[in-house]
């Protein structure tokens, strides 16, 4: 009983706030960490993104030989600093590093706003669980490791040091959020502008976060028009995807500008034709109104920090980007979750602003829950939904394929369909099949997602080396078959 007192008194010394942040650590890992182990993860992009710290632990570049054919620098591809300060860290977490360090991100950023907040406790702590309640968290997290969700993370940070007034750490938030992906730069730069007239009363404040724009700006285009292009393979940036307004970036800034009115018609309209997409955007918008996005008119310099946030999903050429969906929406989190509590914290009456963040909290709780209950396009909903048992179930059993995949030499050259790859790619080489080239294995589960094959074609293949005489079986059973290249 006497320890059963001590425990309980430690417990209570525990300030609330980590209390809050072990609570969700423990629902992000049900989340994200049960998807990896349940093979709910992919080649892309935590297959690539983990081959590339395997490269960097070995201080070589990566060359996206996971999914390309041809040689290239992953810079290339996505212009990402970030990987290489995790590298170190696959020596000790494996194939969970990118993953754990996205939880962590996200539990740091919840940090840095419930700091934004800390002279009101109440407030801070409302502010706090609505971060990490926000339905777009759950949604990045039930698919792969995105730096830009750890981008999204650092960004309640540099609120902090420009409320604390410490220039030099604001200073190197802004060039750390730059590093993290190419787009990043052109995002920092509207919240720098947004955050210059929050400041527009200090001089020093407004000139710094201006200036500090406008170099974003340039470093976005340096990178866009030079760096990336010169790191491709056929030397164009393979990720502009808006042709309803351009073959480029300029042909659409072109278009904007000169043609406002169809412009703001593509961008609430489903223009690519597929019913499959007819309420995604107005999805969107009913998640973020719900969450309280409204508030932000009483603060407009936050709706301006979200202009290229909304540019970039909603004139998408996917209609998978449009909506409420995947990690495409971890941007809105930590400017919602300072901008509109800005908004609450402006209230006279402190049991006001008590009652509004508890009500905002309950909202975000209630789109989340709804969030987990629907499935988005294609993406399978036991993905997301950590509530429903079958979260916790595979349609076959695993632990063949654990077992298949200690009969593979570390040093190996593999090749396995998508989702086996993440757990494979701490290697020199690792191809997502139908990738083979120099293969000396090949791995597939047989039960599971063929992409991006069509099953049918699936099963011929597998049948097609279960035939062949230039591969050994080394194990064929019901769930996995693993094939050793004769030599």
């Amino acid at each position: 009983m006497n320890r059963l007192n001590s425990t309980y008194n430690t417990f209570k010394q525990v300030p609330e706030k980590y209390l809050i942040v072990l609570a969700f650590a423990i629902i992000y890992s049900l989340v994200s960490l049960v998807n990896h182990f349940l093979f709910r993860t992919y080649a892309l992009d935590l297959g690539i993104y983990s081959n590339a710290l395997y490269d960097y632990s070995h201080f070589q570049w990566n060359d996206s030989g996971v999914f390309k054919m041809e040689p290239q620098n992953l810079m290339g591809d996505h212009f990402d600093f970030y990987l290489m300060l995790y590298s170190p860290f696959v020596w000790i977490f494996g194939s969970y590093t990118l993953l754990i360090f996205q939880i962590v991100s996200i539990l740091f950023g919840g940090l840095g706003v419930y700091r934004y907040f800390r002279e009101n406790r109440i407030l801070a702590m409302n502010a706090m669980l609505f971060f990490y309640s926000f339905f777009g968290v759950y949604t990045a997290l039930s698919y792969d490791f995105h730096d830009s969700v750890v981008v999204a993370m650092l960004v309640p940070w540099l609120f902090v040091f420009t409320k604390e007034r410490k220039m030099k750490w604001a200073a190197f938030f802004v060039v750390l959020l730059w590093l993290g992906k190419e787009n990043s730069a052109l995002w920092i730069a509207f919240v720098c502008f947004g955050l210059s007239i929050l400041n527009w009363k200090e001089g020093k404040w407004r000139f710094f976060f201006i200036i500090y724009g406008f170099v974003s700006l340039l470093y976005f285009v340096i990178l866009m028009k030079f760096v990336m292009p010169a790191l491709a393979a056929d030397g164009i940036y393979p990720h502009f995807d808006y042709s309803v307004l351009g073959a480029t970036m300029p042909e659409a800034i072109s278009y904007l500008i000169v043609h406002p009115v169809d412009s703001f018609q593509l961008m609430v309209s489903n223009f690519n034709g597929d019913s499959m997409g007819d309420n995604t955007k107005s999805d969107l918008l009913k998640f973020l109104l719900f969450s309280g996005i409204a508030l932000l008119l009483f603060r407009p310099a936050y709706l301006l920090m979200l202009i290229p946030i909304f540019f970039q999903k909603l004139f998408h050429d996917s209609m998978a980007i449009w909506g409420a969906g995947f990690h495409y929406c971890i941007e809105f989190t930590p400017i919602l979750a300072i901008g509109v509590f800005e908004v609450v914290d402006k209230l006279k009456k402190e049991s006001f602003k008590s009652v509004a963040g508890g009500i905002l909290v309950v909202l975000a709780l209630v789109m989340t829950n709804k969030r987990l209950s629907h499935q988005y396009l294609y993406a399978p909903n036991n993905n997301l939904n950590f509530l429903s048992k079958d979260h916790y179930k595979k349609e076959y059993n695993v632990k063949p394929v654990y077992e298949a995949f200690k009969l593979i030499p570390k040093d190996a050259v593999v090749s396995s369909q998508s989702n086996l790859v993440p757990h494979l790619a701490n290697r020199d080489f690792c191809y997502m099949y139908p990738i083979v080239k120099d293969a000396e294995y090949v791995i597939l589960a047989k039960k599971d997602t063929p992409y991006p094959l069509r099953d049918s074609i699936f099963q011929v293949e597998i049948r097609n080396f279960q035939q062949s005489k230039e591969w050994i079986k080394l194990v064929d059973n019901d769930e996995v078959l693993l094939l050793k290249r004769k030599n």
